[in-house]
């Protein structure tokens, strides 16, 4: 009896640590994804035919939850990207550019990232860097909430003439509250990302209209 109930017991923790050792990759996984697994199956009509536009990705919002809010951002320019461009994801060139003293996409210098993106198959570079969150409590006399300052530099270059197509910054606010109180940091940007994602989509696209795929023309 004693041994059935030993038997038993293991065969528990086993399973047990079965179960946390798959919740601890799945974890590890979505922390460490990549812009080419999140983009992988990007939705399009027209693959070969649309200009290729290489996302360089940067987050330097250094928050606990940075993996969703990059997963917002890709699903985003994916949504986004659909029968207008084909996305190459841009990691290899974005650790390029990190060896070579580029950590922040503000301070890249065109010329620097055009020599860092050289071999790229792509018409044109996307670069997108967060940057950390401003972040402040908002207390009225009803109500008790934050206001949240996203600064998101954006630089587009086309890649078959080497000029900017587009260098700037959307900085967007967000806010929320309550009468209670307990809102998080977390809802808040979220809640601003969707402002940038506003403001980008009416930029943006407009930008990268005339760019033509160079194995096309």
């Amino acid at each position: 009896m004693k041994k059935t109930l030993i038997f038993c017991l293991l065969l528990l923790g086993l399973s047990f640590g079965t179960v946390w050792a798959a919740e601890d990759s799945n974890k590890e996984t979505n922390i460490l994804e990549k812009t080419s697994e999140i983009l992988k199956g990007n939705p399009t009509e027209n693959v070969g035919t649309l200009p290729r536009v290489a996302l360089i990705y940067i987050n330097n919002a250094k928050t606990d939850y940075n993996g969703e809010i990059d997963a917002k951002i890709f699903e985003h320019i994916k949504k986004i990207a659909v029968n207008r461009w084909e996305i190459v994801p841009g990691d290899a060139y974005k650790e390029k550019m990190a060896s070579m003293g580029m950590q922040s996409i503000t301070m890249a210098e065109r010329p620097d990232i055009l020599d860092a993106t050289k071999g790229i198959e792509a018409d044109a570079l996307l670069l997108i860097e967060v940057e950390p969150f401003v972040v402040r409590d908002v207390i009225t006399f009803f109500t008790v909430g934050k206001k949240v300052t996203a600064s998101i530099p954006v630089k587009v270059i086309d890649r078959n003439t080497g000029m900017y197509l587009y260098n700037g910054k959307f900085v967007e606010m967000g806010k929320d509250s309550s009468m209670i109180g307990g809102i998080g940091n977390k809802s808040v940007i979220m809640k601003t990302l969707e402002q940038f994602f506003i403001k980008f989509d009416q930029v943006i696209p407009d930008k990268l209209a005339n760019v033509k795929r160079a194995d096309k023309t």
